[in-house]
């Protein structure tokens, strides 16, 4: 299978008040906490990409609730799902992440080593204000003001 490396997903997964997380070993998120994700395969949809990608990552099963909200610039969209915990117990893969675990969304929103993307996910999320436009200043500092977050 080939990546299709302009569009990506990110999954916010949930059991319950905890949120899967992942500890990136690589990039700019090396030894940070993030959701899990990744790039679509040519001719995957966007949610069947996610509950690969988690289950690559985590060895969680999980289902797309629904869209959380959709990040784009001018080449690429990156796609945020809601996704409910079917089954598991968090596992690294021990390639892209060196920890998988479930961890309070409320530790995760203060903890150091948790992303800033992932925090601003969180947040939105829980806040209940999807489907407003959302400009991420940490994202643009980062890459550029070319750049625009849908939450």
């Amino acid at each position: 299978m080939n990546d299709n490396y302009c569009f990506s997903v990110g999954c916010i997964v949930r059991k319950k008040s905890q949120v899967l997380l992942v500890r990136h070993t690589y990039g700019g998120a090396k030894g940070k906490l993030l959701i899990p994700g990744g790039f679509c395969y040519e001719n995957e949809l966007p949610e069947e990409a996610a509950v690969r990608e988690v289950f690559e990552e985590t060895s969680i099963t999980a289902e797309v609730k629904r869209m959380a909200g959709i990040r784009c610039d001018r080449k690429t969209w990156y796609l945020l799902l809601d996704m409910d915990y079917i089954d598991g117990v968090p596992t690294s893969d021990r390639n892209e992440n060196s920890e998988a675990l479930f961890c309070e969304i409320s530790e995760a929103l203060i903890r150091s080593d948790c992303t800033e993307m992932t925090k601003v996910s969180l947040r939105k999320v829980l806040d209940g204000s999807a489907g407003y436009f959302y400009s991420d200043i940490e994202y643009k500092a980062h890459r550029g003001s070319d750049y625009t977050l849908y939450i």
